[in-house]
């Protein structure tokens, strides 16, 4: 008999691991338009609700809050703090804890600051160090900020120029933390691409672009959008001069060479390798299912009301999702799932154009995973959801007014974190023998197979008591619950022996 007892319990340790897999993601299924349905009660910070409109019930947690504050005219003003954008990883490496711009760093189990960041502006987190944040100033300096500690060193000066840029505004390091792409401006208007090694904390290499900077502004050179390390580190990709009229507004080189859309070079040396694309838009890089690295972005070329993904070698082009008037170029995406190749996170920014979350499986089979939708009204840049994907691919950011905003274009915004709804658990229900149902509930919740309940308390997940019932020893138990916001719970038991934790959902 107690081989028996072993056996089932390895078989039934083996199905909760499956089932875990298998909750972490919606299901695969080929792209439907799915249109919002009617915005849920706006969650107080650190609540849950629940969007039931997808195939997989997906819950959304507020993480931010509006920031009352008096300016340098006594006059009385409110911020919004939100996460920066889709290319900007929000996690952490081990997922345990989040920033909000370069502002603040939260825990993700309870949503409790943990500290402020100080000249940290604009800070990347580690991608393989959890306790590690990068920062690139516009001085040279390279910092370093460890979370545990809350200390920020200047680790490396990059000399020699006027203003020296990340991007701008949207680079990205390689997965393994060696190397990362700047764009320096010089005093007479040329610009420098600077490859700078984490490892060694010195310049791999430089190459030069006369007069491609331009103009007087140190803000954001005149002729090239961005440039980054792929996520393999042995590519630099610059998107030239982001717009359709690219290839009609292109930067001539000294060597009389035409520079446009989005070109690929080898990161050790930056020798040219291919024009990947004639012109850029909304995109990311990442790693198709076959393990190529590409730049996957909306509309293309050949037309909009898709998604392409270019390889950076330069082997082909290829749509992953076919014509839908909800592709148009207004999204983002993103490929920050580091640990989950072979998908990109696609948003459609518009109400008209279904505001829906998506995964996209990078092999040209059209696969999605419905992520639900972000409400957000996104009548300003503000308000673009801009969804950011976790390392693990299974957590994703998005910035939303969540049908708030009372003027309309206004800055009025917070930042959510959305996943799949996972049920209880069926190791828990097997050891304790408690049968809490139904769940997801609606108005009641019934209790079984406890004794001697002295009160059942609910808690939502920053730990904040919501309400406590007081109920009669029986073996079955009900409270009212209808009158409790949608959204994620725990639910404590307390007996005169024990308390009990089961996590439910309120729909």
């Amino acid at each position: 008999m107690k081989n028996l007892k072993i056996i089932l319990t390895g078989i039934l340790t083996i199905s909760l691991l499956q089932l875990t897999k298998a909750q972490q993601f919606p299901n695969d299924t080929q792209y439907q338009s799915i249109a919002p349905p009617a915005t849920p009660a706006f969650p107080n910070y650190g609540e849950s609700v629940i969007d039931n409109s997808v195939s997989n019930p997906i819950e959304i947690t507020r993480v931010t809050e509006a920031i009352n504050y008096v300016d340098e005219n006594k006059d009385p003003q409110i911020w919004y703090p939100t996460h920066e954008y889709a290319k900007t990883q929000v996690w952490n490496a081990d997922q345990t804890k989040y920033k909000i711009s370069s502002w603040k760093v939260y825990n993700t189990t309870t949503y409790q600051e943990i500290h402020q960041l100080a000249s940290m502006y604009p800070s990347y987190w580690s991608n393989t160090n959890p306790d590690l944040m990068w920062s690139f100033r516009e001085n040279g300096d390279v910092k370093k900020h460890t979370i545990s500690n809350n200390n920020t060193q200047t680790v490396a000066n990059i000399p020699g120029y006027e203003v020296i840029k990340l991007g701008p505004g949207e680079g990205s390091m390689d997965k393994n933390d060696h190397y990362i792409a700047l764009v320096g401006k010089k005093t007479n208007g040329d610009l420098d691409i600077i490859v700078f090694n984490l490892q060694t904390l010195q310049i791999d290499y430089t190459k030069t672009f006369e007069g491609a900077w331009v103009n007087g502004a140190n803000s954001f050179p005149d002729f090239i959008d961005w440039v980054s390390v792929s996520q393999s580190g042995n590519y630099v990709v610059v998107n030239w001069n982001n717009g359709l009229n690219q290839i009609n507004n292109y930067y001539l080189d000294q060597a009389g060479v035409n520079h446009y859309g989005v070109e690929v070079y080898n990161r050790a040396d930056m020798v040219f390798q291919n024009r990947i694309i004639p012109y850029g838009n909304h995109g990311d890089l990442g790693y198709a299912i076959d393990g190529d690295e590409v730049y996957v972005q909306f509309y293309g070329e050949y037309g909009g009301g898709k998604i392409y993904m270019h390889k950076l070698n330069g082997n082909a082009s290829s749509i992953v999702l076919n014509t839908h008037s909800d592709f148009g170029v207004s999204g983002h995406i993103s490929c920050r799932n580091i640990n989950r190749p072979g998908w990109a996170y696609v948003t459609m920014s518009e109400l008209d154009e279904s505001a829906q979350i998506v995964a996209v499986k990078l092999d040209n089979s059209g696969i999605v995973e419905h992520f639900g939708h972000h409400f957000s009204s996104a009548l300003s840049y503000e308000q673009a959801a801009m969804a950011v994907a976790s390392p693990n691919g299974d957590k994703i950011c998005f910035k939303s007014d969540f049908g708030t905003d009372p003027v309309g274009g206004s800055e009025v915004a917070y930042s959510f974190f959305t996943n799949v709804v996972v049920p209880l658990s069926i190791q828990d229900e097997y050891l304790n023998n408690v049968n809490i149902y139904p769940n997801p509930a609606d108005d009641f919740i019934n209790i079984k197979n406890v004794k001697d309940i002295k009160d059942i308390t609910i808690y939502n997940v920053a730990g904040q008591k919501i309400k406590t019932f007081q109920v009669e020893n029986s073996n079955i138990n009900t409270i009212n619950v209808n009158n409790i916001n949608s959204g994620f719970y725990y639910l404590q038991i307390t007996t005169e022996k024990e308390k009990i934790t089961k996590k439910i959902i309120i729909q």
